[in-house]
């Protein structure tokens, strides 16, 4: 699995800015609680609040990375998908004009009895195929890429 380099980066700020704000928050405690029990307020909150403000902009980072690189994988997926769909399309073209030929022939060559066989044996494996693609669990349907992207650019 490829670790995105930003992802990483900002995960890594995340990180050095909350184990800092925890550094921080533990001496600040050791120095508030002296031994005689009461609480001494010198607390610095302004760098508290820049590390906790730090911590929270890196996460919104990631956040957005890991977001974009799910539409990424969405959009991949789709383009994919319509690929194969365009290639199923193709080899039925094909398996269509090679039928036609063949009929040709057998109508140039006059052979009527031959036809009807003919017709009878392409109208059975038809059948066979639709009952085998009525099997399948990955069906091919229609991807939904363009509106994956007509969602992200809004």
């Amino acid at each position: 699995m490829r670790i995105d380099p930003l992802m990483d980066a900002q995960t890594k700020v995340a990180l050095d800015a909350t184990k800092t704000l925890h550094k921080r928050l533990r001496d600040m405690e050791d120095e508030n609680n002296c031994h005689d029990g009461h609480l001494y307020p010198t607390i610095d909150f302004p760098s508290l609040k820049k590390y906790a403000a730090d911590a929270n902009k890196a996460i919104q980072a990631m956040q957005r990375v890991a977001k974009d690189e799910a539409l990424r994988a969405d959009v991949r997926e789709n383009v994919l998908r319509e690929a194969v769909r365009d290639e199923l399309i193709d080899r039925e073209a094909n398996a269509a004009r090679i039928q036609d030929r063949q009929r040709l022939l057998l109508e140039q060559a006059g052979a009527t009895e031959t036809l009807s066989a003919f017709d009878r044996a392409a109208t059975s494996a038809n059948s066979v195929e639709n009952s085998i693609a009525a099997l399948c669990p990955h069906q091919t349907r229609v991807a939904v890429g363009v509106v994956v992207l007509a969602s992200a650019a809004v």
